[in-house]
């Protein structure tokens, strides 16, 4: 005899039944719908927020434009009346040259002799990345020079960090002259 399946739920098991699909269907709609239409509708108000500030911003830009501009070069003018400033460049490479320059400049104001100057290349990523760019300075000099020298290191137009300083006599060098050794860090910044 061939099984046959007869069975006729009874009232009671037909509505948890209808429940239980009414709730999974209710469950599927939240998560598939509901939460990420509400998940759109966030990201989309975000971008009209944004875009109206932006908007905004651009307005006042375009009113106030011309005192920004006078602004911006009074600033830069009083940063040029500065006794110290930063080294400033387009580039690292330019910013190395201004410093290799400055370098000799205080040198041959203080009559010493610069035996090896190495300053960082602009691919020295080190030096990009910590915005400071590092110089060696091995010179010959009195100690009259070198004292010089130093004041100008730390009192010239431009801000330099002498990080490391070593003096020696040398007997090699007639009369009494020193051989040293300084390393330079200047801070820089890039203009446009």
């Amino acid at each position: 005899m061939p099984f046959v399946f007869d069975w006729a739920p009874d009232p009671r098991a037909r509505r948890t039944i209808a429940a239980g699909v009414a709730a999974s269907i209710a469950v599927l709609l939240l998560a598939f719908v509901v939460l990420p239409t509400m998940s759109q509708w966030r990201d989309r108000e975000a971008i009209i927020d944004a875009m109206r500030r932006q908007a905004g911003q651009l307005r006042s830009l375009g009113t106030h434009g011309e005192r920004l501009v006078a602004d911006a070069r009074a600033r830069e003018a009083a940063a040029d009346a500065l006794p110290v400033r930063l080294l400033r460049g387009r580039t690292v490479a330019l910013v190395a040259s201004q410093l290799q320059s400055l370098l000799q400049e205080y040198a041959s104001a203080s009559r010493v002799s610069v035996t090896r100057l190495d300053v960082a290349s602009a691919d020295d990523s080190a030096s990009a990345a910590s915005g400071e760019i590092p110089a060696t300075i091995s010179a010959v000099s009195d100690v009259y020079g070198l004292a010089d020298f130093l004041v100008r290191l730390e009192h010239g137009r431009r801000l330099l960090d002498v990080s490391e300083l070593s003096v020696g006599a040398n007997s090699a060098l007639r009369g009494e002259l020193l051989q040293m050794s300084i390393v330079v860090r200047a801070p820089y910044v890039l203009t446009p």
